[in-house]
């Protein structure tokens, strides 16, 4: 069961609310190749969610406007590669309550830029909800909670207004979020696994300082157990860092849905031999006495169960089966979420 954590962050410009562009102030932005930035990587998501294969370089490169001419050709545009007005109403998508995928995932990534905090997993739960609401009241919107074209055009134009003025990227609300005086002691372009940086069977990529550092900013009640976390990974031979980021999709690092009582790290289903909690509808899952005892018992499954019993090393290979879509899962949002954490996280940033 995937929640979404949604806590209204703190803008440095806007002294607690959110910094935004009204719709009177709005227009579409213009990218061309060659074009990089925030709304790039959006652009990006959205091809991605049309059933294109991209990676999310935030830059408009080779690979992305082949999509985009592709994209254009499809829907009768000119197929001029400029994503400007007559594209974007093509492009983005319609976001309600419910509602699933890379859009999703891109409008996600656009509040997160304009000043809240939403794990960006392509799900669009109340919690998402709830922030798009807010933001509509902030800029002047129609407040229900619906991410049309007027909100889509705003979000856009607020990124856009940002980048322009020198502020491009994340806007910090702490030091706990800004790179470290001391150089990263990770290569992302080499892995100590032999099936790649995805490969969870490797030495840790990430320290226990940081790993309390992420779970502080998103505000866990599992708070303080970065060693934890990461001795479990040295004794399983597991990358804490994938730990850490199943523990960030599936509960929110332990906020939201049953790990709240189960104190589970990954929302282990129940099996013989342990205590188990009943859901209404979803059936049951193991339940801990403590948010170490969960910890341990996700290092010890995937270690045994995946790892050494099934030979299934990656991402791509044990998330379909730890989180399968029969099991209301997106598979593709669940990989994406993993692998882009893992990849921010080894640069020793919380979020991108």
């Amino acid at each position: 069961m995937l929640l979404l954590l949604a806590l209204i962050g703190v803008n440095l410009f806007t002294g607690g609310t959110a910094h935004a562009t009204s719709i009177t102030t709005a227009t579409w932005p213009v990218y061309t190749p060659g074009s990089s930035g925030k709304n790039v990587r959006a652009i990006q998501y959205l091809l991605k969610d049309q059933g294109y294969s991209l990676d999310l370089t935030s830059t408009y490169d080779q690979a992305t406007g082949i999509a985009l001419k592709n994209f254009q050709a499809k829907n009768n545009l000119r197929t001029d590669g400029i994503v400007g007005a007559l594209t974007w109403p093509k492009l983005i998508k319609a976001g309600k309550l419910r509602d699933q995928g890379y859009a999703i995932m891109a409008l996600q990534y656009l509040l997160n830029r304009a000043g809240f905090t939403l794990n960006d997993d392509g799900i669009f739960s109340p919690e998402t909800e709830k922030v798009v609401r807010k933001y509509q009241q902030h800029t002047g919107l129609n407040t229900d909670g619906v991410a049309g074209i007027r909100t889509w055009m705003s979000l856009l134009t607020t990124t856009a207004t940002q980048e322009k003025s020198n502020h491009i990227g994340q806007f910090r609300t702490s030091t706990t979020t800004s790179k470290p005086s001391h150089p990263s002691t990770t290569n992302k372009a080499s892995s100590s696994s032999l099936h790649g940086l995805y490969g969870l069977d490797q030495k840790p990529t990430i320290n226990a300082t940081f790993i309390n550092r992420v779970l502080a900013y998103y505000h866990s009640p599992a708070q303080g157990l970065g060693q934890t976390i990461y001795d479990n990974g040295v004794k399983y031979g597991i990358d804490p860092a994938f730990a850490l980021a199943f523990f960030g999709h599936e509960s929110s690092f332990g906020l939201y849905g049953i790990a709240v009582e189960t104190h589970s790290l990954g929302n282990i289903r129940c099996t013989a031999g342990y205590i188990c909690l009943a859901t209404e509808g979803n059936g049951s899952f193991r339940k801990y006495g403590s948010w170490s005892e969960g910890i341990e018992d996700w290092y010890r499954l995937i270690r045994e169960l995946y790892l050494d019993q099934n030979h299934l090393y990656t991402i791509t290979q044990i998330v379909p089966v730890y989180a399968p879509q029969a099991d209301h899962n997106n598979e593709h949002v669940y990989i994406e979420y993993i692998e882009e954490h893992i990849q921010i996280w080894r640069d020793d940033q919380i979020y991108a």
